[in-house]
């Protein structure tokens, strides 16, 4: 990835857990809101959920948080 950042944050395990259920429910509402979009209901269903990510990069870097949480948390256990 080019021209990536890289971000610190501490949070307690409250505080991840609270904002990874946060951006689970924002990535869900937006996924299912665009999965039906005249814009994208035509892709085939394989390929849909990347052409949604390319299109929206709020929901990409969602992605990309949701997975950093999501391991900092196993790991934390």
């Amino acid at each position: 990835m080019e021209n990536a950042l890289n971000i610190n944050a501490k949070l307690t395990p409250v505080e991840a857990q609270a904002l990874l259920a946060n951006l689970r429910e924002q990535y869900r509402l937006s996924f299912n809101e665009l999965w039906y979009a005249d814009q994208f209901r035509l892709i085939p269903d394989g390929l849909r959920h990347g052409s949604i990510l390319a299109h929206c990069p709020v929901m990409a870097a969602q992605k990309h948080l949701i997975g950093a949480l999501s391991y900092c948390l196993k790991k934390a256990k």
